[in-house]
């Protein structure tokens, strides 16, 4: 029987392809690395900025929901103290007024029609009793039909005759609707 040798490498002796991989990467993987993590970063932040913009959409409605609420508030307030005839001023009143505290980036109340106020701002127009929301994110809010991407609402109250001799009106809804329809997203 012959035994089997085995030949052990001599140092110094490795093949070529063996030495390279030891080294690190080649100028072309390194520039397809670069590459992968350049297009995978642009793709993050492209994702990141649609959620702040959904974030910032869902925080709006938050607002015009707590706006709505203090109106319901207010108009029962004024029936319990038996003022009822009043509610229809409740129309040209700053809704803000109505809020424990006003909405982050509120700035208050403007009489000119397009104030100059950062992205992000709320603010109540008082010619046309509209409170104004500024949206910071607006890329995938189409434009309104006035050109703008100011979001606008209105406080509506909806009545009917309480009876056809009595002159009375009977309140029957009340809303906080955009004056414009708007699609965002």
């Amino acid at each position: 029987m012959r035994a089997a040798t085995v030949r052990a490498p001599v140092p110094g002796s490795v093949p070529h392809e063996s030495r390279r991989s030891g080294r690190g990467l080649t100028l072309i993987e390194l520039i397809v690395v670069i590459c992968i993590v350049g297009v995978s970063a642009a793709l993050l932040l492209d994702r990141l900025r649609f959620y702040q913009e959904a974030a910032e959409k869902a925080a709006m409605e938050y607002t015009v929901g707590a706006v709505k609420s203090a109106l319901q508030l207010q108009v029962a307030a004024m029936l319990v103290k038996g003022q009822g005839r009043n509610i229809d001023s409740l129309v040209n009143v700053n809704p803000v007024n109505w809020l424990m505290e006003p909405p982050p980036g509120y700035r208050g109340e403007f009489r000119a029609p397009q104030p100059t106020v950062p992205r992000g701002s709320w603010y109540f127009d008082a010619t046309r009793g509209e409170l104004v929301y500024v949206p910071n994110l607006d890329n995938h809010l189409e434009r309104l039909a006035d050109g703008s991407k100011r979001l606008r609402f209105r406080v509506q109250l909806s009545f009917e005759p309480a009876a056809a001799d009595s002159g009375r009106r009977v309140l029957t809804g009340m809303q906080v609707k955009p004056v414009s329809p708007y699609i965002w997203f």
